[in-house]
């Protein structure tokens, strides 16, 4: 008894130290689990059209397009910045959103947003174009509504890329610089663009937010 328990704690320490090893810094997380970590700030407050479920969150899309997005979650890009006085080097961005089912609205997406004053300076999203669903910017068709988003940032310099749902390799869309500022903020949201209606509660509406992170990326 006592060698498997020991075999077993042997194991345990391997995969940590395997995880330490291979992973990286996490510098904020929110998985959605019933509420919002401290930081974010609802744009266009619209409650009754967003809601937690099954530990992810929900968002309706509404019929309004870039700047006007109702429910737009939104906290400040450099966060750590402003708590610590510095910045990782090279830091990542990553969620995992998408529709519950195919969305039926001309341009109607979902994805991250990088605000800078009152636009969107960049986005990568997923967003229905004629009927058929493509990451943006690249324009790159997907088969499922939505996956996995990040975007990976050293200094002005950012790569983003996506990763369909159920699989585990991500792919790259865009590479390229960015004109950020330290006042610049990051948003998760989602709008429904041409044709969508106020009163569209079916399932090609709600986008999912699965989770969202930022970690620093060691070189």
């Amino acid at each position: 008894m006592r060698r498997i328990t020991t075999l077993i704690i042997i194991a345990l320490t391997v995969l940590c130290s395997r995880a330490l090893v291979s992973g990286q810094e996490i510098i904020f997380e929110d998985r959605f689990e019933g509420a919002l970590q401290p930081g974010w700030v609802w744009q266009r407050d619209n409650s009754a059209c967003r809601r937690f479920v099954n530990n992810a969150l929900e968002i309706l899309t509404e019929p309004l397009f870039s700047g006007e997005a109702r429910n737009a979650l939104v906290r400040p890009l450099n966060f750590w910045r402003m708590q610590t006085g510095a910045a990782p080097e090279t830091y990542r961005i990553e969620t995992e959103c998408y529709f519950l089912e195919k969305p039926t609205s001309q341009f109607q997406q979902c994805g991250v947003y990088w605000i800078q004053g009152n636009r969107v300076l960049f986005k990568l999203v997923f967003a229905n174009d004629d009927g058929e669903m493509y990451v943006f910017p690249g324009k790159k068709p997907v088969k499922a509504p939505g996956g996995k988003l990040r975007i990976t940032v050293t200094g002005r310099n950012i790569i983003a890329e996506f990763c369909p749902l159920n699989d585990k390799n991500f792919q790259r869309v865009y590479e390229g610089v960015i004109n950020s500022s330290p006042y610049d903020r990051i948003s998760l949201q989602c709008w429904g663009g041409q044709g969508a209606s106020t009163n569209q509660t079916g399932a090609a509406s709600w986008a999912r937010f699965k989770y969202f992170r930022v970690e620093k990326v060691d070189d």
